[in-house]
C-alpha cells in the first residue's frame, strides 16, 4: 500500500472534505484490521476506526516519521486503550480471578497452517482483558512493562495474561485439530 502524498495529508488537515475522505479511505484497511483484533463487534470496530481518524486529521501537524501507516496503526492502538480507560469495566477486565483457568494441559501444537479469519477467531475467543494485552505483546510487540504502564496494571498482570492467552490459544488450536481430522 503506497504513503499517502504530503500534498493529500496537507490538504486533509486543511479540512478539505474530498481529501479527508480520499485519506479515509486509505487508511481504513489498516484502522480495521488492528480494531478487529481488540474487539468482537462491529459496532465497537467502527467507533475505534472513526475515533481514531478524527485523531489523525487533528495531530496531521505533528505526524514527522518516515512511515505513515506504522503511525496511524500506533494511534489506533492508542485509541483502544485509551476506550479501556474510559470503560467502566475496565478494572474487572484485569482481574486475574475474573477467568478460571482450565485444568487440560497442552505442552506442545503440532505444525499447523492457520489463515488469518481462523487466528481473528480464536483471538475473539479470549476474554477482553486477556486478549488486549496478548494483542499488545505478541502482535504488536509492546513489552510487559510498557503494557503494564498502558493499562494501569502490574508487569507480572501482564506476562500472567499472556501466559493465559497461549495456553487458551493451544485450547482451541487443538480442539480444532481434533475437530479437523474427523
Amino acid at each position: 500500500m503506497q504513503e499517502p502524498s504530503a500534498e493529500l495529508l496537507n490538504k486533509a488537515f486543511a479540512f478539505d472534505r474530498k481529501a479527508q475522505l480520499e485519506l479515509y479511505k486509505l487508511c481504513y484497511p489498516i484502522l480495521i484490521s488492528v480494531a478487529r483484533r481488540y474487539r468482537k463487534n462491529d459496532e465497537d470496530h467502527l467507533t475505534l476506526v472513526n475515533n481514531a481518524f478524527i485523531k489523525i486529521i487533528n495531530y496531521l501537524d505533528r505526524y514527522q516519521e518516515a512511515k505513515f501507516f506504522s503511525w496511524i496503526k500506533r494511534i489506533i492502538t492508542n485509541e483502544i486503550i485509551d476506550e479501556y480507560r474510559r470503560n467502566k469495566k475496565y478494572q474487572t477486565l484485569f482481574q486475574q480471578d475474573a477467568w478460571v483457568e482450565s485444568t487440560v494441559g497442552v505442552t506442545s501444537v503440532i505444525e499447523y497452517e492457520i489463515n488469518d479469519e481462523f487466528l481473528h477467531h480464536i483471538l475473539l475467543e479470549l476474554p477482553e482483558g486477556t486478549r488486549a494485552v496478548f494483542n499488545l505483546f505478541a502482535i504488536d510487540g509492546y513489552s510487559h512493562k510498557e503494557i503494564g504502564e498502558m493499562l494501569g496494571i502490574s508487569e507480572q498482570t501482564s506476562k500472567w495474561h499472556t501466559k493465559i492467552a497461549r495456553k487458551k490459544l493451544k485450547e482451541l488450536l487443538k480442539l480444532e485439530m481434533s475437530h479437523e481430522t474427523r
